[in-house]
């Protein structure tokens, strides 16, 4: 199964609270009257400028399996090996915010506007990754499996690299929804997403992040991520 899904721009657009804690404000801190203005600022043009559209398509474990395997340039142990081998359900994901909104971001930081560019650039990653979080509740319920839990996982994260989106891409086709890979491999637009989601019982994306590439992680946003799914348990 192949499917397209269009986004509307206000299931796109993030809460503001999301865009503050990716800068790394804390929830509920005061915030300063100058920075709500560009914040609100930065929501609108979110809105205005979003296009936002999907592709899934599921497939079995073994192809997958050579689509990760893509350069061989993987790290020898990563946390999909383990996930993957336990999961109840595989589908490939991209979306993307459309041209408009990295556009925009360019332009503003080509006006020196750094603070509305920074603003809606932080808006448009939360927006992106808020895309793959809505594919995977829509490949959930195609499954319609209790106490699934769907996650999305993707090249150049925990491991696999970024050549993965090379082959990705190849069985994908999400050319059809407007994205396209570059030379090094990254997304165009710019604000777009891809991967595999991972259907499965929450238990399954719980690992310990002492992998050797988790050292050089600045984020870890792997523990939030496997937190919120383990608080959802039914």
């Amino acid at each position: 199964m192949r499917t397209v899904v269009d986004f509307t721009a206000g299931e796109a657009v993030p809460p503001a609270a999301a865009v503050l804690a990716s800068q790394g404000m804390p929830e509920g801190a005061a915030l300063p009257e100058r920075i709500g203005a560009i914040l609100d600022s930065a929501m609108l043009l979110l809105a205005e400028l979003a296009r936002p559209r999907g592709l899934i398509a599921d497939l079995p474990l073994e192809e997958f399996e050579e689509i990760y395997r893509g350069e061989g340039l993987n790290a020898a142990e990563t946390p999909l090996d383990q996930i993957i081998a336990a999961a109840d359900g595989l589908a490939l994901f991209a979306a993307t915010l459309g041209e408009a909104v990295s556009a925009r971001i360019s332009r503003l930081f080509a006006e020196n506007d750094l603070a509305l560019g920074y603003m809606l650039d932080a808006a448009a990653s939360v927006a992106a990754d808020r895309l793959a979080d809505l594919l995977g509740e829509r490949f959930n319920r195609l499954l319609a499996r209790n106490g699934c839990r769907v996650l999305p996982y993707s090249p150049g994260y925990c491991g696999w690299h970024i050549s993965g989106q090379g082959r990705l891409f190849a069985r994908l086709n999400p050319e059809e929804i407007g994205m396209r890979l570059n030379e090094s491999y990254l997304m165009q637009p710019l604000k777009s997403v891809s991967g595999v989601l991972v259907a499965g019982p929450g238990r399954i994306h719980k690992f310990r992040p002492r992998f050797s590439f988790c050292e050089d992680c600045r984020t870890r946003t792997c523990i939030e991520r496997m937190a919120s799914v383990l608080r959802a348990r039914t």
